[in-house]
């Protein structure tokens, strides 16, 4: 039987950078919201304690926006494919209600579920009094939909113009007017819901044609901002007339204001607009493709003394409720605080923008462990939940990650061939083996046997994405080739090796798995089933294999002769990962459907379950204390979870 308290969430590490605008404070100041795959973060800034909300709607989040009475929180998603994509609307004060309260259970904060928009939804944004809320849709849909709150009922919608529309924002005065901007084209909207009718006036741009990525609205309502990939900053007056009659002569007409001279690289990306408390004046913070966010003052010149530096374009920039500072969200998933007034950039939070592939304790050590992801390793605290060392490597991705018995290497394999090994005092490099496959190296497993000295000399085994298996020889000068071993047909997912290390087991996307003799490099038996094989381990007293492939079985296998002993159901989904705990009683798994399961070795039962991941869970591992289990999926999430077995 299920026992929801084996397996409890302790803490998650994680922000989805590249979605635009998707870091908020929330209007008290006490919170910030942010999305993490499909699901949406609140994360407490005075005990750092998160909630998760999760709609059960399986697509990633593209885009979120809170009302300006802080009652509502709508998130727009998408979908890989031509399908419908939602708009989640949740009561944010009941939710933060629940949160406060320890109630872990999001019965009735989810308000409405609301389908319009095809394949994705680009931009959401609530009314001034919270009473409409407008979808745009993505580039395959192109629609605006204007929604009554209270309701759930679609009011009006229309093409939101003939080409592209990226942003979507109300003015700060006015229930029935808001601005879209785009490829080429910024229209100022007017809404009438009696008729119920959209009537758009297109800015006067004259010769300017531009690719508006952003936008934002002056407090007083007389002007919006725009950032262009070209990186300037446009200033629009959105004055225009009421809705008329087709026949009535136009006397005011949005038109083009004046546009910054010095450019931002790579793109201005967002904009926000502050109120300067000494002079009243409406003035700019603007986040450009390179990093830099600066102050423009309301003739849009930059002020050098109010300028950082940070690092990946800056796709988010949130004012806290006081005025005071501000956070910044970047594309590399950093999360920064900044003070107006000194402007120095504080890192409050790093993670992966990328997939994460694989995560390895130490064997000596449950405080720490380490990440492979898209260009970089990582090394986190699990008791301050935080980066403690990074190692870069551009333009390549780490697929596997193992450290040495006596944690004096990080040896990684990589996406172009080559297997690195790093000091993890310091990240540097300490040897290469180039070539080490001809294509990707996917797997690879430290030998070691128990009980024995490291030594000056050790040996490793790697796996490659063209089926090979291949044995090296490690010591202070070299690293020489002892064995390769070519039968698997398909890339080598998982290596695990015996306690002796005078065997590995490697399991193979052409439906097999291969135990192989290492001093002799020969096959000794072999494991096959008309599935992928994604994981294997062996039992602590490696009597018994435990396998998991992509039709959703977890296998029993005989260490002797490699005979099937049972299969059991493990999911809905691809099993992708398996560790079992040191005293054989238990194990736990990680699929394709989310979820972290703890079971019962001998009965086959699940005996606890844990939801959280957004994406594909692609790796999970128990800590050498067996009371920490750390799970990390394709969504660049990384979740610590409390094992009570």
């Amino acid at each position: 039987m299920e026992d929801s308290s084996v397996l409890s969430l302790r803490s998650a590490i994680g922000f989805t950078g590249s979605v635009a605008g998707g870091l908020h404070y929330t209007p008290c100041g006490k919170f910030v919201v942010f999305p993490l795959g499909s699901t949406v973060v609140l994360r407490s800034l005075a005990s750092k304690d998160q909630f998760f909300l999760d709609a059960g709607v399986d697509k990633n989040v593209a885009c979120l926006s809170i009302s300006k009475d802080g009652a509502f929180l709508a998130t727009g998603h998408e979908t890989p494919a031509s399908f419908t994509a939602e708009v989640v609307v949740w009561d944010l004060k009941k939710v933060i209600s629940n949160y406060s309260s320890g109630v872990a259970s999001l019965e009735g904060c989810i308000l409405h579920v609301l389908s319009q928009h095809q394949k994705k939804v680009q931009a959401v944004d609530f009314s001034c009094d919270a009473q409409y809320l407008t979808s745009l849709g993505g580039p395959d849909d192109n629609d605006i939909v204007v929604w009554n709150v209270s309701t759930g009922a679609a009011v009006c919608g229309s093409p939101a113009a003939s080409d592209f529309s990226h942003c979507v924002k109300w003015l700060n005065k006015r229930n029935d007017r808001f601005v879209t901007c785009g490829n080429f084209h910024v229209r100022v909207w007017q809404v009438c819901p009696s008729t119920p009718k959209l009537h758009a006036v297109d800015v006067s741009m004259g010769s300017i044609r531009r690719v508006m990525q952003c936008l934002c609205i002056s407090a007083e309502d007389a002007f919006a901002f725009t950032g262009n990939k070209t990186g300037e900053v446009v200033k629009i007056n959105i004055e225009r007339d009421e809705i008329k009659p087709f026949d009535e002569p136009e006397t005011c007409h949005p038109s083009l204001a004046g546009y910054n001279k010095d450019r931002f690289s790579k793109g201005v990306k967002s904009l926000a607009c502050v109120v300067n408390p000494t002079t009243g004046n409406t003035n700019l913070l603007a986040g450009a493709g390179d990093g830099t966010v600066q102050i423009l003052n309301p003739n849009l010149q930059r002020i050098p003394s109010h300028a950082a530096q940070l690092q990946g374009g800056v796709t988010s920039i949130s004012l806290h409720p006081d005025g005071k500072s501000f956070q910044v969200g970047t594309e590399f998933s950093q999360r920064y605080s900044i003070d107006i007034s000194s402007f120095t950039p504080e890192l409050r939070e790093t993670c992966h923008y990328g997939p994460i592939h694989d995560v390895r304790f130490p064997a000596k050590s449950s405080e720490i462990f380490i990440t492979a992801s898209e260009q970089d390793i990582r090394v986190w605290s699990v008791s301050k939940k935080r980066e403690l060392l990074r190692i870069n490597v551009p333009n390549t991705t780490c697929y596997a990650v193992d450290v040495t018995p006596s944690g004096k290497s990080i040896v990684s394999a990589w996406s172009d061939g080559k297997i690195r090994s790093f000091f993890p005092e310091s990240g540097k490099l300490q040897f290469m083996i180039p070539d080490a496959h001809s294509d990707a190296v996917r797997s690879l497993a430290i030998c070691h046997a128990k009980g024995c000295d490291e030594g000056s000399e050790w040996h490793l085994v790697s796996g490659g994405n063209d089926g090979t298996v291949r044995l090296w020889r490690i010591n202070e000068t070299h690293q020489r080739l002892v064995h390769s071993m070519k039968e698997h047909r398909g890339a080598v997912n998982t290596i695990v090796c015996n306690s002796n290390a005078t065997q590995a087991a490697s399991a193979s996307a052409d439906g097999s798995c291969i135990i192989w003799d290492l001093q002799k490099g020969v096959r000794v038996h072999a494991l096959y089933d008309p599935a992928v094989f994604n994981t294997l381990s062996y039992h602590p007293d490696e009597s018994q294999y435990l396998t998991g492939s992509s039709n959703t079985k977890i296998g029993f296998w005989d260490a002797y002769d490699g005979s099937p002993i049972r299969f059991i159901p493990g999911g809905e989904c691809d099993i992708t990962s398996l560790d079992i705990h040191s005293s054989g009683t238990y194990f736990v798994s990680g699929g394709a459907d989310k979820d972290v399961n703890v079971w019962h070795y001998d009965d086959g039962k699940l005996v606890g379950s844990g939801k959280g991941h957004s994406g594909k869970i692609s790796k999970v591992t128990l800590s050498p204390n067996q009371k920490t289990v750390v799970s990390v999926g394709a969504e660049g999430g990384i979740f610590i979870w409390g094992l009570a077995v």
